[in-house]
């Protein structure tokens, strides 16, 4: 049932991500984008680092409880396996850029297994 709660909540992470994605594309950037479409690419980092940094924004209440949106929906909280450190919300932004950007098809695949992910391994922390 934990790895359910797990996918579940994962996928609805990710949801939010695309959501904020595509509310951006469909309804801001329409707004500033000049008339010939042409963005440019310090306007396209300028773009991607805003949906970031709104998506960051949005994570960081639940952040801060140890959690992630879909992590809080499905009742699951991130927990440290390292007594000696605290879990902050550095550790779990760490996480969760590990987890779901760079590495998810080939860390998170044990979790289906009910095994750990490199992910958690790798920043001392568990799903509770």
């Amino acid at each position: 049932m934990k790895i359910i709660k797990r996918l579940l909540a994962n996928f609805t992470d990710i949801f939010v991500f695309i959501a904020t994605v595509v509310f951006f594309f469909v309804f801001v950037i329409p707004r500033f984008v000049p008339e010939d479409g042409g963005l440019g690419m310090p306007m396209a980092a300028l773009v991607l680092s805003v949906i970031c940094a709104v998506h960051f924004l949005m994570q960081y209440p639940f952040m801060v409880m140890h959690q992630t949106i879909g992590k809080a929906m499905m009742g699951l909280r991130i927990a440290s396996t390292n007594n000696e450190r605290p879990l902050t919300v550095g550790i779990i932004v760490q996480r969760e850029l590990f987890a779901k950007v760079f590495t998810c098809y080939f860390m998170c695949l044990p979790v289906l297994f009910g095994r750990e992910g490199k992910h958690d391994e790798v920043c001392e922390t568990e799903v509770v």
